[in-house]
């Protein structure tokens, strides 16, 4: 295959990924990335773009009876709320994603999900009404609580 042609094919799958972000699917957008990743790594924004992704898909699947998982969004586990860590994440997944490079509505969302995320655990009595917020419900829709399920942490980026 020619250079051009990887080239092309890779251009369309990024525009691909970004036409499904657009319409909601955040599985098939981190595919087509993913893709693009694959036959071009040089993609300008590429790894921007599946960071940012990854971070929506965070807040829209880890919700734990409604209310947004905050500890998922940053990519840390729960029991390392400490301020010091929490901090380091968001500036880490802040450098990582940096819309300045370049913008979409998936970089700039990250970044307000990422904000939004360290200000809700940094703030103690924020962190203390979600998690209780989420134990109730938890309880009373019978579901086991969301503290004793085995889960993975931390949003894994390839680079």
């Amino acid at each position: 295959m020619s250079v051009h042609f990887v080239d092309s094919l890779a251009m369309f799958a990024r525009r691909n990924a970004e036409e499904k972000f657009k319409l909601g699917d955040l599985k098939g957008a981190i595919i087509s990335a993913t893709m693009a990743k694959t036959l071009d790594p040089d993609v300008v924004g590429i790894d921007e773009t599946l960071v940012a992704y990854k971070i929506h898909l965070a807040a829209s699947k880890n919700r734990v009876n409604g209310a947004t998982n905050w500890y998922k969004v940053l990519g840390i586990c729960e029991g390392f709320e400490d301020i010091d860590s929490i901090n380091r994440q968001h500036n880490k997944l802040v450098e990582m994603v940096n819309p300045t490079k370049k913008a979409s509505v998936a970089t700039w969302g990250a970044l307000r999900l990422i904000y939004k995320a360290s200000s809700n655990l940094c703030d103690p009595n924020k962190r203390n009404v979600a998690l209780l917020h989420r134990q109730a419900l938890g309880s009373y829709l019978g579901h086991e609580d969301f503290r004793t399920k085995k889960r993975s942490c931390g949003i894994k980026v390839t680079k």
